[in-house]
């Protein structure tokens, strides 16, 4: 069995994952009127990136956009504006800008102020963001020169593609045409050059309408699973930044305990007979045994478990399958990998919470930043961020390299 994560924490970004930098320098901006010009004064904070001058970032409102034919400017990539809050000098920035344009900027990690001021300028990369948000973000996030990408805008878009490094073919493109994201992350991204860059991913996704980032993110794990009941179903399906994550935890928790059981083909079958995640669920409950435990049950468990704030590792069997029924997840699947010494589980409870890891146990020492392989909560939920991020702080303070 590998070390795949099943649990990432998100790259997506979008208003509540603003860095705080970021939010600084939102309260940062100013909008100067006669000139139609956004300031973000970074000084202090900003220095040796692209597209700040002596600390500040200037960028022009969406009229000069359009009409100046002054070169684009660079811009700092990994700086997220277009999500900032709306209020201000951003305000008056922004609303000229029509509504899905900025919209569909924003749902980029990266470029999102070059994608923005390339859409302004040049009416072929509009419609491109138009039918194939995603090409024309890859298209300028590419290290290439504003003529280059206008040669490129010139002709078809198949060849752009190859010139990208992706498919040249026309399934390609409509697969493209075919996303129905609301954000794209790392993963994501990951996903869609997955599908374009593997030739059966790609031709078994054609015959799906729209493929939305659940059906993406499917179709990027399972490939066996493309075009069944539950892929259907999902692609049709409105879904939320985290239920990806979610989509894929349970869908690895599902796949490992069936391995785990060695469950018949006409079992596992039943999961991508399904229509929706919480039938899935239902089926992992099942056969993994774990039902619901009354409240006098659940507190005898934790007490046996004996937690504290403090990870503690387990290292009796007994121990995870307690905490298989305390948290209704199987971690009893990956004891014989503990015994061989290659993973470890500890958990820890706070504020009528229990969070648990499985760690990698060659790498918790040397590592730990790639340590974490699963995480989970109550109710085998995926956790917040404030446990992810204790799981990380903890793990590096383990570490002598981070001493």
């Amino acid at each position: 069995m590998s070390l795949t994560p099943t649990y990432q924490h998100s790259s997506g970004h979008n208003a509540s994952q603003i860095t705080p930098l970021e939010r600084h320098l939102a309260r940062q901006t100013y909008w100067d009127a006669p000139t139609q010009t956004l300031l973000i004064d970074g000084r202090g904070w900003l220095k040796d990136q692209p597209g700040v001058v002596d600390g500040v970032i200037t960028v022009p409102g969406w009229d000069a956009m359009m009409l100046s034919r002054e070169p684009i400017p660079r811009y700092p990539a990994q700086m997220h504006v277009l999500a900032w809050p709306d209020h201000g000098a951003l305000k008056a920035w922004r609303k000229p800008i029509p509504n899905w344009v900025w919209q569909s900027c924003a749902m980029f990690p990266t470029h999102q102020l070059r994608l923005l001021h390339f859409v302004g300028r040049y009416p072929q990369l509009l419609e491109l963001l138009d039918h194939s948000p995603v090409l024309a973000w890859q298209l300028v996030s590419a290290e290439l020169g504003e003529a280059d990408v206008v040669a490129l805008l010139q002709g078809k878009q198949t060849d752009l593609m190859a010139e990208l490094g992706w498919p040249g073919k026309r399934e390609a493109l409509a697969f493209l045409r075919k996303l129905r994201l609301r954000f794209v992350n790392d993963e994501l991204a990951d996903s869609v050059a997955t599908c374009l860059l593997d030739e059966s991913r790609l031709d078994a996704l054609q015959a799906l309408p729209r493929v939305n980032s659940m059906a993406l993110a499917l179709a990027a794990r399972f490939p066996q699973w493309i075009g069944t009941r539950l892929h259907v179903s999902l692609a049709q399906q409105p879904c939320r930044p985290m239920q990806c994550q979610s989509l894929l935890a349970l869908l690895q928790d599902t796949n490992d305990l069936m391995n785990a059981l060695d469950l018949p083909e006409s079992e596992r079958a039943r999961v991508t007979q399904c229509r929706y995640l919480v039938e899935v669920e239902q089926l992992y409950q099942r056969w993994a045994d774990l039902p619901t435990l009354s409240a006098s049950e659940f507190d005898r468990t934790l007490d046996d478990l004996a937690l504290s704030e403090r990870p503690r590792l387990l290292s009796e069997q007994a121990d995870w399958d307690r905490l298989s029924r305390l948290q209704r997840h199987a971690w009893w699947v990956d004891w014989a990998r503990a015994e061989q010494g290659q993973v470890q589980l500890y958990a820890f409870a706070e504020s009528g919470q229990v969070q648990a890891a499985l760690v990698d146990a060659t790498k918790r020492l040397s590592a730990p930043e790639a340590a974490l392989i699963t995480l989970r909560g109550l109710d085998n939920a995926l956790p917040e961020a404030q446990a992810w991020s204790k799981w990380h702080l903890w793990l590096v303070g383990q570490s002598p390299t981070q001493a």
